[in-house]
């Protein structure tokens, strides 16, 4: 599994693609770890950039996302199902 962590101001698309750039270019048979328990501000062009880089381009297996506030679920979850990878993702509640 690959791990990749937010920022804690997530707001550009030019954020999400550096943050894909961390990871290889072809994800095809791998699960890639979004750990979003610093993020505090995300905006939906970062998500979905996201799920664009980390499903849809480089073709990632699924994509777990864990500390997500509420918000950045929704906004991951609605821009999953718009790309159509919506069952290569699996988002976790928040605890805490």
């Amino acid at each position: 599994m690959i791990r990749v962590e937010t920022p804690d101001h997530a707001g550009s698309r030019e954020q999400a693609k550096a943050l894909a750039a961390t990871t290889p270019a072809d994800l095809k048979g791998q699960t890639v770890l979004l750990d979003c328990s610093e993020l505090v501000v995300g905006a939906p062009s970062f998500l979905d950039e996201v799920i664009e880089q980390l499903l849809v381009l480089r073709h990632a297996d699924a994509l777990e996302v864990s500390g997500a506030p509420d918000r950045a679920r929704d906004l991951l979850e609605r821009a999953a199902g718009n790309r159509g990878v919506r069952e290569r993702l699996r988002v976790a509640a928040r605890t805490g």
